[in-house]
């Protein structure tokens, strides 16, 4: 546990001091954008947690519309297993398995939003990176 600690904060201080922005070596590029043209459902992650980590949520929103949920989602999950391991017992509430429904939901959703954001039209070019 002890040692995917320390992997997340190396990464959110990676993000926090590496721009990708200024530096695009310092990331890898997608392999879906230069194998198809068209952006996949993690395009921007990268910018959107650097953002994050600055405080900007709405620039986070900005990159990829979809990532804040999922970092507060995430964060959720790792505290309750932080909180698991310290207290030796769940004393915070999350669902022990997902609903076949919400697995669905959760495919819907990313397939959705990767159709969505590569449309050239507005309102859906709001969705792109």
């Amino acid at each position: 546990m002890i040692g995917m600690v320390l992997v997340v904060l190396f990464g959110l201080a990676y993000s926090f001091f590496i721009d990708p922005t200024k530096s695009p070596d310092a990331t890898f590029p997608c392999v879906t954008r230069e194998a198809f043209g068209i952006y996949c459902p993690g395009c921007g992650d990268t910018r959107a947690l650097h953002a994050l980590t600055h405080g900007r949520i709405l620039t986070a929103f900005d990159y990829n519309f979809l990532f804040p949920f999922i970092v507060i989602i995430l964060a959720w999950y790792f505290l309750v297993g932080l909180t698991t391991l310290f207290f030796k017992k769940r004393v915070m509430w999350i669902p022990q398995s997902l609903p076949t429904w919400g697995i669905v939901m959760l495919c819907v959703t990313i397939v959705a939003f990767t159709v969505f954001r590569n449309l050239p039209w507005w309102p859906f070019t709001i969705l792109a990176p």
